[in-house]
């Protein structure tokens, strides 16, 4: 399967012309991109604040999309080097699934349909799943819970020097939900970490990379723990 993509001066033609007839419609789009768009809206539905289904808020809704996405886009084939291509991330959202995103922003900021690169809705919340990924959905879940807008522009906004620490963002992540910090603590910690990366390896930290997550956690106030227990 390919994966067309879209460069910034037809994104911000096709994206200023659905604004210009609020008209957030998808394109007929290759057998292809019709699979991908039918299986993604099998699992999640267009955003209403108002369903009972959302009442969580707007970040379980995330979670759930960037689970599906990831499940889907699995399936489909896509493999680390088109995720990394933010060309496909604008085709997929304004000719596969503009709709979709609509609703989620319905202020319809350009930064989560095109404009940028973090913040493009899709990209995101694929991003998410992939740098917490617990080796299963469920697992995946279960880390993700309780997860906000913020918590997601943490993770995604910080990718540090030479890129994502896939092995250390999954560990932060598992431990988060061990070690329940605040918003603010969380906050702390990834800002700490982007920091620490560029001057630490941190497999060569006291007790490895769990070592040094635990460290991370420490200096923002969180109570140490037994790093041999089974925190799964």
């Amino acid at each position: 399967m390919s994966f067309p993509t879209l460069n910034l001066k037809l994104s911000q033609r096709r994206f200023d012309e659905m604004v210009k007839s609020n008209a957030f419609h998808p394109d007929k789009s290759s057998p292809d991109m019709e699979k991908v768009r039918s299986q993604l809206l099998a699992f999640v539905s267009l955003y209403d604040p108002n369903a009972g289904s959302n009442a969580s808020g707007p970040g379980a809704y995330d979670v759930k999309v960037g689970l599906a996405l990831y499940r889907v886009l699995a399936e489909a084939g896509m493999d680390i080097r088109t995720a990394a291509d933010d060309g496909w991330w604008r085709f997929l959202t304004l000719h596969v699934l503009p709709d979709l995103v609509k609703s989620r922003w319905d202020s319809t900021p350009p930064v989560r349909f095109w404009k940028g690169r973090s913040r493009i809705w899709l990209r995101a919340m694929w991003w998410t799943v992939h740098l917490t990924w617990q080796g299963s959905e469920e697992s995946t879940r279960k880390v993700l819970e309780s997860v906000t807008t913020d918590t997601v522009v943490q993770l995604v906004e910080r990718p540090g020097k030479g890129g994502f620490r896939i092995d250390l963002t999954r560990l932060i992540f598992k431990m988060r939900r061990v070690r329940k910090p605040s918003q603010d603590q969380f906050r702390a910690i990834m800002k700490l970490n982007t920091a620490q990366i560029v001057l630490k390896e941190p497999v060569f930290c006291a007790g490895g990379l769990s070592g040094y997550v635990d460290a991370l956690f420490v200096d923002v106030g969180c109570a140490p723990i037994d790093l041999n227990s089974d925190h799964d």
